[in-house]
């Protein structure tokens, strides 16, 4: 029976996310208090100080559900704070104007070359998509490149693939809400994940980078490019830097640049939590940025509210974990399922979701797999002798880079009305490449241990 509400209860979850019209807090928090309910009054569950399971009436049901609460937000609580201090400190850094500084010096460098804008396109991406937001990439990187790949003359469906795949590989960093997500869910640590997937993370960007030398010949042999004077006007427009919203020297924008790649080797190196690190991080970018008092809270204020929605988000996951794993539904679902699969089947298992976790993803939506199935995944690879971290992994490789294929999330069609490229056209032209890095990285996963072949 546990195994029954368990399936049902993801079921109806996957089609509530899938339908669209509920958020995400409600549809975590009120399915599992209804399974808890359910199975307490069938007497499937085991009551408060009591050994065996046995019916409960509705107010000992409701006293069960706050026992499993407990277990759940203590195991979401670091993922928490890692989110909102992380979105705050990039927000800071963006405001003070590092990331547009840094776009400016290398636009200078550019040439009427279309591999380079190609190469701009990649290095953008990555600038942007430091915070984690899905949406701020495409808000700074589409409306800034999409006039020059219209001049080019390239299609806007290779800016959309190489936006989506080069923000999609690095959603793998520790402070993403994708890792926060999939830790919440898991218990197993961000930076854990980010670890064991950092070889796979590193190849996938540099193929990303390495294959404009590729693509852009071949774009040239098309047609695309312009002349040098067309060149010329067009980036001079683009060296124009914006006014920043924090008013600080050049030496506080090396000071923020010399200090995240700090932050970012003391991870690396696992000298410091990621959570503790940001905390830190966002109190020295707030006193160095900052003038004051006001303008620090105002900051505060201002990219706070940014991190809130993930952050219900991520206390509502601990609801769900809290019931399936203290109400035993985890492990039956999870015994239901072994016996489903081949015993020679299993020690492959996590190779096997990472290779289908794009089609997987695009189907059930990144929320889905990271809440819910990825749990369940893991819970299956301990039981073949693999690891939780195995299983998150295997989740996360494919679901990260397909994030702009799922036809259940707003940012892809964000991204679609900003290229003025239909979702059609998106999984026709990119479903290919994009599975296809998937694949790929899924082998060099296998390949360095973080989920065996």
């Amino acid at each position: 029976m546990l195994s029954a509400v368990g399936f049902i209860l993801v079921i109806a979850m996957v089609a509530l996310i899938i339908w669209g019209k509920v958020a995400l807090p409600p549809i975590l928090v009120i399915l599992p208090t209804i399974a808890v309910i359910i199975l307490g009054l069938m007497g499937y569950l085991v009551p408060p100080k009591a050994e065996v399971a046995a019916p409960m009436d509705l107010l000992m049901c409701l006293k069960t559900l706050q026992g499993y609460l407990s277990t759940g937000l203590n195991s979401t609580l670091n993922t928490a704070a890692l989110f909102t201090f992380a979105v705050v400190f990039f927000n800071v850094l963006g405001d003070a104007g590092m990331f547009d500084f840094i776009v400016s010096k290398v636009m200078k460098y550019i040439g009427n070359n279309v591999s380079m804008i190609l190469l701009m396109t990649c290095l953008l991406t990555a600038i942007s998509h430091l915070d984690g937001s899905g949406a701020t990439t495409w808000l700074i990187t589409a409306p800034t490149m999409l006039p020059l790949f219209k001049k080019m003359r390239i299609s806007p469906i290779i800016l959309l693939t190489y936006v989506a795949l080069v923000s999609g590989v690095e959603n793998m960093l520790p402070w993403t809400s994708a890792l926060a997500r999939v830790s919440a869910s898991t218990g197993v640590e961000a930076r854990e994940i980010w670890t064991a997937l950092l070889p796979t993370q590193v190849v996938g960007l540099v193929l990303l980078f390495a294959s404009v030398f590729i693509v852009g010949p071949i774009l040239k042999k098309r047609g695309c490019g312009m002349t040098d004077e067309e060149f010329a006007e067009l980036k001079s427009g683009m060296l124009k830097l914006n006014d920043p919203v924090l008013k600080v020297s050049k030496g506080v924008l090396f000071f923020d640049m010399a200090f995240l790649v700090v932050l970012v080797v003391c991870l690396l190196m696992g000298w410091i939590n990621t959570n503790v690190a940001f905390m830190i991080g966002l109190s020295i970018a707030l006193i160095v940025n900052c003038k004051d008092a006001k303008e620090m809270t105002s900051q505060i204020k201002k990219h706070g509210s940014n991190a809130l929605n993930m952050v219900m988000i991520i206390f509502s996951i601990g609801m769900l974990v809290g019931v399936m794993k203290d109400s035993g539904m985890m492990n039956a679902m999870t015994d239901t399922l072994m016996s489903l699969v081949p015993a020679s089947m299993g020690t492959h298992l996590t190779f096997i979701i990472a290779l289908l976790s794009v089609p997987l993803s695009m189907a059930v939506g990144s929320d889905t797999l990271y809440m819910v199935m990825a749990p369940i995944f893991g819970n299956m690879a301990i039981a073949y002798g693999g690891t939780m971290l195995a299983g998150a992994a295997a989740c996360t490789v494919g679901a990260c880079v397909a994030v702009n294929l799922c036809l259940v999330a707003p940012t892809p069609y964000l991204a679609l009305g900003l290229c003025g490229v239909e979702m059609k056209d998106n999984l026709k032209y990119c479903f290919l490449p994009t599975w296809g890095l998937g694949i790929f990285l899924a082998i060099v996963g296998g390949f360095s241990g973080a989920f065996p072949f």
